[in-house]
């Protein structure tokens, strides 16, 4: 990776499926998330990208509810280089009902990075914020 500020424009793109300015259409989906692409979500499912795809331009749409349309806030966000071409963003989303813990691995390709891998873990017992924060 060339620079810190690469990475620290891969921690703006979280959570990756909620920046329409990044994904707005099938064609964008494809740019931005690699072809072996996989998710584990908070829940514990495990979603192929075709099904995260589906889910990602049905918000697009209005077809499938925005899981984050009551807001968010990202905490202790960081990147680590695994790799030149691998690099894994970690971060706490905090939002009115849930806190979790979540990573996304990001590959470059030539020079585009894609995601490759996201997961999202409920942190239990945690203080979700008051409307307030």
């Amino acid at each position: 990776m060339e620079s810190s500020s690469q990475r620290h424009e891969l921690i703006r793109r979280e959570p990756i499926f909620h920046h329409p300015e990044l994904i707005w259409d099938a064609g964008s989906f494809d740019e931005q998330i690699a072809e072996d692409f996989n998710e584990i979500g908070a829940s514990g499912r495990r979603y192929s990208r075709s099904e995260v795809k589906e889910i990602v331009l049905g918000r697009l749409e209005g077809t499938h509810a925005d899981s984050l349309a009551d807001g968010y806030r990202i905490e202790e966000a960081e990147s680590r280089l695994l790799a030149d071409d691998v690099v894994q963003v970690l971060y706490t989303l905090r939002t009115p009902s849930r806190v979790t813990r979540r990573s996304t691995l990001y590959r470059r390709r030539d020079s585009i990075w894609q995601a490759v891998f996201h997961q999202g873990t409920v942190i239990e017992g945690a203080t979700v914020p008051s409307p307030d924060d």
